[in-house]
């Protein structure tokens, strides 16, 4: 007869006392508890407490004869039983364990060039729902930008009005003229700017618990940072700006 692996029964949570205590019984039938220290040469209380642990996870029965117990262990497929108990259990636990996860979640990712511009901004669209707030510092004036960077705009403007945001942006007074003279495509929803006099921030959106930040320079690069505490710190920024500055 081939020897029983041992280590599966502790990989699915039986102590070694609890397996000796186990295998005895699947050996000795019916029996009292002393035969069972005898089988498995553990200490008197070691048993015991084998013997109470594994009823408890039903695996051991016992009945009473004449004020002693004798104990018979359970048929050894109900330890498929009890793993899924076990993961039964665990499945209930997996949705808090899932917050606690996403309540800690810090990352930060970057995107270098154009086909990153356009990963990091569609980002938004996925996760920003339809008629949401699209709110953020804009990136500048249209007159800076490169060929590429104006291509750029008139495409996510698309996306972003197929979504029904309500885009509310902040800008430098300085660039008020230029953005104020911008025309968009037929059909396309204007954003709603307001100006704030010295530096603004430039080229930040906040979306949900993320932060997106972008640079376009020879080659562009953009910045994602997801933290609940960080965004919510820069949408605090924005709503102070927003109410005290100009439309």
């Amino acid at each position: 007869m081939a020897e029983i692996d041992l280590k599966i029964l502790e990989d699915i949570g039986l102590s070694n006392s609890e397996i000796q205590v186990y295998l005895a019984l699947l050996e000795l039938g019916e029996t009292t508890s002393g035969p069972v220290i005898q089988k498995s040469d553990l200490q008197n209380s070691v048993v015991y407490n084998a013997l109470n642990q594994l009823i408890e996870k039903g695996l051991v029965s016992f009945i009473i004869k004449g004020k002693i117990k004798y104990f018979q262990a359970a048929d050894p497929k109900n330890l498929i039983n009890f793993i899924e108990a076990k993961k039964n259990r665990l499945i209930e636990i997996i949705p808090q364990l899932t917050i606690k996860k996403e309540q800690k979640k810090h990352e930060v990712q970057m995107f270098v060039g154009w086909k990153g511009i356009y990963t990091a901004f569609n980002k938004i669209i996925e996760e920003l729902p339809k008629g949401s707030d699209y709110i953020g510092f804009a990136a500048g004036a249209e007159e800076q930008f490169s060929e590429e960077t104006k291509t750029f705009f008139r495409i996510f403007n698309k996306k972003r009005n197929d979504m029904n945001y309500n885009v509310k942006l902040i800008a430098n007074e300085s660039a008020r003229k230029t953005i104020e003279s911008y025309v968009y495509e037929k059909g396309q929803k204007k954003p709603e700017y307001r100006f704030v006099k010295g530096i603004a921030f430039n080229g930040i959106i906040i979306f949900g618990e993320k932060v997106l930040q972008v640079a376009f320079e020879e080659e562009p690069i953009a910045v994602i940072i997801s933290s609940k505490a960080i965004a919510n710190s820069f949408r605090k920024v924005f709503w102070s700006c927003w109410t005290n500055s100009k439309n």
